[in-house]
């Protein structure tokens, strides 16, 4: 396929958009000409023809009549000149006498027709007076009844004719059912006729409109579903109804009992366009999927809307008019406030609605002006509304075809991107790679990148907290790779980085067009993460962990690319660069997990594990009160192995439960040794994993009536407490606990949302604040705020807190200073075995350290003895 170049394309697409707006400019024109010689059939005030002259009288108590008004001393008293637009109809009870004198200023004969411009009327009569001015012969007479003839209903008038160069004399007694207006109009017959067919082709177009909408829109609900289609249908037909009985063209389609009805009860239908306009308003712009405050004040008007509605029935006319016109522009309002409130968050898609109520509140403003006699009557101001319900529907049209385009690309968009990050996901990664692959671009590697510790920092921050990280880590990576080829574009808009479920982003490199060692590569992004990584204002020294995998070396499928990758992150942490190639040698890296697997259920059952103790200190007396109870393992033949290696291999595999219980049985055996020379506590580790295991209850409690430690004697550490915190029955067995008498501590409390969330779930007693926001305290103020907050939110919940990763006399000062009842820390000592924790223990002051000895208190396991 050819792409025209970017300047041509965009100067083809104005000039199409020109021709488009000349087409439309040209259109509106001949239209308009065509409405506006509608008012130019009826004679002028000016006409060489006909002219006229017209007076008006009020009957305020409509006592007169014809003999009264033309043979009274004060007849023609009674009478006030006035231009015909000028008569003042008002709403009441009165009715009007209107005296026209009609000349004829030609030497023929004319047939003129007078025109009442009003389908409502409760009557119209009109009378001939002789040349005498004594008496008076009735020429029409009208009422509203069903035995009219079609166009009398809809177009209300009279025909005469007059003789050549006289003067004819009527008299015409009108009043309205409805609006109070009654435009009276002359005509020549054949304009009048005229007049006739050109309302009837502008009402058949909006009936045809209006029509051929509804059913689209219906079809369009059967195959989408969507609400606000249904919502439309309504608006529609509301309108239509509305506009039936304003303009009488209900009486060329209904029975006249159908339109009778529609006369009796327009104000009542007016109620429901607002209603319907409303609810279209909210489920157009979406506000029916937030469930927002402003989507249930928009329900509740809307259906106070048609309460008053129905309130409305058991007034008279004139309070009805009123009632609905006092609060009509309150539900426009609103309307008009929800729309600019979502043009405000990225709703452009939405232009088009908003325009449409630019001509819907024309009409709506104008045509009740001229109804209500405040603007005069011509055929467009008349017919002001219509006009501009077809002009709004149209766009309301283009706004509904906008918004299902919209929603598509919503459907694409959520399926290609995050929903948080806004970053590619994993499918645009493995598309890529598919057009690497047909391209024939087979050198290229796949890349994750993984902040440090983020599974850790991620239990203390929300999710829109970790979105903003990912978020402004992925721009400050887009600008390390905006200038580099060999970084491979996953979509059209450039986007070069990809976020995976597991808090990680992904890069494909194109090695053929990588012109530098991709180690120099590596540590660029490690140096910009470590300049990034930050929660809101507090920065954290971070760099990230970098696995590397080979195409096609390494695997040539997707899938394995990606997962190798993300299996080097996992080596990556245990070396010094903190990157890894997927390690080939060990291709099969499950075989070595679970050969590792293996070896830690063998060091399980052998007790060559070992539990190291690491002292909690009293804050207030600082006297050792408790020991932390941590695993450590030396593998025979791969030496150290981290905690943070095998116990998440322990989780993944099913060994978590024997592990713990393990720890359980020597931890305690070792308090037993503790307790014979110290007032001592003991803090075991267990995972949410344990909790929710079958028999982790029995086999614990077993372990522990063994031991003949007091069951007040133990702190259970609960790490994962998210993993729980909606478990019913993990949180029974912690309720459990906490009855029998252990103290249950959170391990894992941060300052996010997920763990506020636990503190109203879990039945604990102590808080544990990571050593993450604990570590030099008193350098950050952002830090500082957080540890603090978290402590006194803690006290004032009546919990006990413990303060892990004190490693200087300003840590430890600062935390006692916000209520911190315990201090853990290389500050007091590191892990150590079992008989050198016994050795340290007898070195302290009796059982205070020797950092301070100024302090004095009450000892915290006093009353847990």
């Amino acid at each position: 396929m050819i792409k025209l170049p970017s300047s041509i394309y965009n100067s083809t697409k104005l000039v199409f958009i020109l021709m488009i707006s000349l087409v439309l400019v040209f259109i509106l024109n001949s239209v308009w000409q065509f409405i506006s010689h509608i008012d130019e059939l009826s004679f002028s005030e000016n006409s060489p023809l006909v002219t006229s002259d017209f007076s008006y009288a009020i009957d305020h108590d409509n006592s007169l009549n014809i003999k009264t008004l033309i043979k009274s001393k004060e007849a023609e008293a009674r009478f006030t000149p006035s231009l015909a637009n000028d008569i003042p109809y008002a709403l009441g009870l009165q009715s009007y006498w209107v005296k026209i004198n009609i000349n004829n200023n030609t030497p023929n004969t004319q047939s003129v027709v007078l025109h009442a411009d009003n389908s409502m009327l409760a009557f119209f009569d009109v009378y001939k007076v002789n040349a005498m001015l004594e008496s008076a012969t009735q020429i029409a007479q009208q009422k509203a009844t069903f035995e009219q003839d079609t166009l009398l209903d809809v177009f209300p008038h009279v025909a005469f004719d007059l003789l050549p160069k006289s003067t004819m004399q009527v008299i015409v007694h009108v009043k309205s059912d409805g609006p109070p207006n009654v435009p009276l109009t002359l005509y020549n017959k054949d304009n009048f006729n005229k007049r006739i067919d050109y309302s009837q082709i502008v009402y058949g177009i909006f009936i045809g409109i209006i029509l051929l909408m509804a059913i689209y829109n219906l079809v369009l609900y059967f195959a989408i579903k969507d609400k606000v289609y249904l919502v439309y249908i309504g608006y529609l037909l509301s309108s239509f109804t509305v506009l039936a009985g304003l303009t009488g063209y209900g009486y060329l389609i209904f029975s006249k009992d159908v339109q009778y009805f529609i006369h009796q009860y327009l104000l009542f239908i007016n109620y429901y366009l607002i209603f319907f306009l409303l609810l279209f308003s909210l489920y157009f712009l979406r506000y029916d999927q937030t469930k927002s405050t402003l989507y249930k004040i928009g329900m509740i008007s809307a259906g106070l809307l048609i309460v008053v509605a129905f309130y409305s029935l058991t007034l008279d006319q004139i309070a009805q008019t009123k009632l609905f016109f006092s609060i009509q522009p309150f539900f426009y309002l609103f309307s008009l406030f929800i729309i600019f409130r979502r043009l405000s968050k990225d709703f452009a898609w939405a232009r088009f609605y908003f325009i449409s109520w630019v001509p819907f509140l024309a009409g709506a403003a104008i045509q009740p002006l001229v109804l209500l006699n405040y603007v005069d009557s011509t055929f467009i101001t008349r017919n002001a509304f219509l006009f501009a319900v077809m002009i709004e529907i149209t766009f309301m049209a283009f706004a509904l075809a906008e918004r299902m385009r919209r929603n598509d690309q919503d459907r694409i968009y959520d399926i290609c991107y995050h929903d948080f990050t806004k970053l590619p996901r994993k499918s645009m990664l493995e598309n890529a790679m598919n057009e690497m692959k047909i391209s024939g671009k087979n050198d290229f590697c796949v890349m994750i990148i993984k902040p440090e510790h983020i599974e850790q920092i991620s239990l203390y921050i929300d999710d829109k907290a970790n979105a903003a990280l990912f978020k402004r880590l992925s721009r400050r990576l887009s600008s390390l790779f905006i200038h580099n080829d060999a970084i491979v574009k996953l979509s059209s808009n450039h986007e070069k980085i990809c976020f995976l479920e597991n808090n990680c982003l992904a890069i494909i490199v194109n090695n053929e067009k990588n012109q530098q060692d991709l180690p120099v590569l590596i540590k660029s992004i490690q140096q910009l993460t470590s300049e990034t990584f930050q929660i809101d204002d507090l920065k954290l020294p971070l760099s990230a962990v970098i696995g590397v995998a080979n195409h096609p070396e390494h695997g040539s499928a997707n899938y394995l690319l990606i997962n190798h990758a993300q299996l080097a992150v996992n080596d990556a942490q245990l070396v010094y660069g903190r990157w890894a190639y997927y390690q080939s040698e060990k291709s099969d890296h499950t075989s070595y997990l679970l050969k590792l697997a293996t070896d830690l259920k063998e060091a399980i059952e052998n007790d060559t594990l070992a539990i190291y103790h690491q002292p909690q200190i009293d804050l207030k007396t600082l006297r050792v009160c408790s020991s932390e109870c941590l695993i450590r393992w030396e593998h025979p033949r791969e030496g150290f192995i981290s905690p943070d290696i095998f116990i998440p291999l322990a989780e993944d595999l099913g060994l978590i439960n024997q592990l713990t219980l393990w720890v359980i049985k020597r931890a305690l055996a070792q308090h037993q040794q503790i307790l014979v020379n110290n007032n001592h506590m003991v803090s075991i580790n267990i995972s949410g994993k344990d909790i929710a295991h079958e028999h982790f209850f029995t086999n614990a409690l077993s372990i522990i009536e063994e031991s003949g430690i007091a069951a007040d004697k133990i702190i259970l550490e609960l790490t994962e407490s998210a993993s729980i915190s909606h478990n019913k029955q993990s949180l029974e067995l912690i309720q459990k606990l906490g009855d029998l008498g252990f103290t249950i501590s959170i391990d894992d409390f941060g300052t996010g949302y997920s763990s506020m969330a636990q503190i109203s779930h879990l039945p604990f007693q102590e808080l544990k604040v990571d050593r993450l926001f604990v570590e030099n305290v008193n350098d950050d103020h952002k830090r500082k705020t957080i540890a603090e907050a978290t402590v006194k939110m803690a006290k004032g919940l009546g919990l006990e807190v413990v303060a892990e990763g004190i490693n200087s006399q300003e840590d430890e000062d600062t935390l006692r200073s916000f209520g911190c009842d315990i201090g853990q820390g290389y500050y007091y000592a590191k892990p150590m075995p079992i008989d050198d924790y016994l050795d340290w223990l007898a070195s302290q002051n009796n059982g205070r350290t020797q950092k301070r000895v100024d302090l004095d208190g009450e000892f915290i396991p006093a009353d847990k003895i």
